[in-house]
């Protein structure tokens, strides 16, 4: 017993010794010390227990990203983990008036061998409001300049609608969905598949990163036509009043239209003619003053190339007066059409020098014509079935005499000349 407790002292200092320097020791081959590591996403647990009552949240500030935390523990144990084995969470059965959770961090192994975690952040901030829904109908544009001589004809989508939800704040200020092409460039027809966008009451793009949308993208069909210039033509109708006549003026606002259409239908298109019942000139003492749609006499697959023209076409149809005067035309002036093997063939002048034309037409047309100016021919062929011969022989027939006059002038009755037939020695 006397051994046991002899020298005590220095028994116990040994011990204490020898603690210092298993600790020593021990600090030296594996210290405590710390790593760092930087945004480390936080899982949410239990939303359901806000969605199951038609709500939704918005996490705030990013505040579900941690932005540092630092680990303390031996080397031994911060050597053998990673940003992996960091697990962050927030339960939303903590959720606090404030609309906060605390955010838990632990390592997925040799957790009970860390001294401590050091955290830049401990809650997440939520905003936690209403759910709501709508649907949108899609509205289809393009953008961009196609190649010259090519337009857009129709744009389609193959979804019309689509049904977006989310916090009600957010969805409150969406108005419309739109898609967008952009077709610079192309002479053919498009489809691809656009992006959706949500746009508020005036026309500004709304974040949609807190959107649920039944579809995101939807496929566009771009119809490209060709397009070119015609004309506008007009079939006329009856016989102004007695006195009057049809002038062959018309005026046409405008005269011409760009038509477009697919290249197949477009190119036997050389005008586009109207021929309406109201352009009709019977009993007309005037001027005929008609409006009217040119959509109406489009072909089939043919449209407008110019999406500012709406298709009102006014025309104006000339009617003028009618003036009649009579000229002495000298005989010379008219020639035989035509000859005959061994015959000679000529207007006969013997018994008279010239004869009577009566010229009906405009008033400004017949008074710019003189006597010397009309001239006209007679056929051998008519002089034959005139006399019903199958061949000429010698004598003087009486033939009509075709005149070459101006236009809207013709001649009033039948003129006739006589026309002899002498062998030819």
């Amino acid at each position: 017993m006397k051994r046991l407790t002899a020298n005590w002292g220095l028994k116990l200092a040994s011990l204490i010794f020898a603690v210092i320097v298993w600790f020593l020791i021990t600090n030296v081959n594996d210290p405590i010390t710390s790593v760092r590591y930087t945004n480390v996403p936080v899982t949410l647990k239990n939303t359901n227990l806000i969605t199951d009552q038609g709500q939704v949240y918005t996490i705030l500030d990013n505040t579900d990203t941690i932005n540092s935390v630092t680990l303390y523990a031996p080397r031994s144990i911060i050597d053998s983990l990673s940003q992996n084995n960091l697990v962050a969470t927030a339960d939303i059965q903590a959720l606090s008036s404030l609309n906060t959770v605390s955010i838990d961090v632990v390592t997925n192994k040799y957790y009970d061998k860390i001294e401590k975690i050091v955290t830049s952040s401990d809650v997440v901030k939520l905003n936690v409001e209403r759910k709501a829904s709508k649907s949108l109908a899609l509205n289809a544009t393009t953008s961009g300049s196609l190649a010259d001589g090519y337009v857009i004809g129709d744009v389609t989508t193959e979804q019309n609608m689509v049904r977006i939800s989310g916090p009600e704040s957010i969805v409150s200020q969406i108005t419309s969905a739109a898609v967008d092409v952009d077709v610079t460039g192309f002479t053919s027809n498009i489809g691809t598949d656009a992006d959706i966008v949500l746009l508020d009451s005036e026309g500004n793009t709304v974040d949609s990163s807190q959107i649920e949308m039944n579809i995101k993208t939807v496929r566009v069909n771009v119809v490209i036509f060709e397009t070119k210039y015609v004309p506008i033509t007009y079939v006329v109708k009856g016989e102004p009043a007695n006195g009057y006549m049809y002038t062959r003026q018309i005026e046409s606002t405008p005269d011409s239209v760009l038509i477009a259409g697919r290249s197949s239908a477009i190119s036997s298109i050389s005008e586009i003619k109207v021929e309406d019942e109201n352009i009709d000139l019977t009993g007309m003492t005037g001027n005929l003053n008609y409006t009217f749609d040119l959509e109406e006499f489009l072909p089939t697959g043919i449209t407008f190339g110019d999406k500012d023209f709406n298709g009102t076409v006014s025309v104006i149809v000339h009617v003028d007066s009618v003036s009649t005067e009579t000229f002495d035309v000298d005989v010379s002036n008219i020639k035989v059409d035509g000859t005959h093997e061994g015959y000679k063939v000529f207007v006969d002048d013997k018994e008279y020098k010239t004869v009577s034309v009566t010229l009906q037409g405009l008033d400004s047309a017949v008074r710019q014509i003189s006597a010397n100016d009309i001239t006209g021919t007679v056929s051998v062929q008519d002089i034959l079935d005139g006399n019903n011969l199958q061949e000429l022989s010698e004598g003087t027939y009486s033939a009509d005499v075709d005149f070459d006059l101006p236009d809207l002038v013709k001649v009033k009755g039948t003129v006739s000349v006589y026309v002899t037939v002498e062998k030819d020695d």
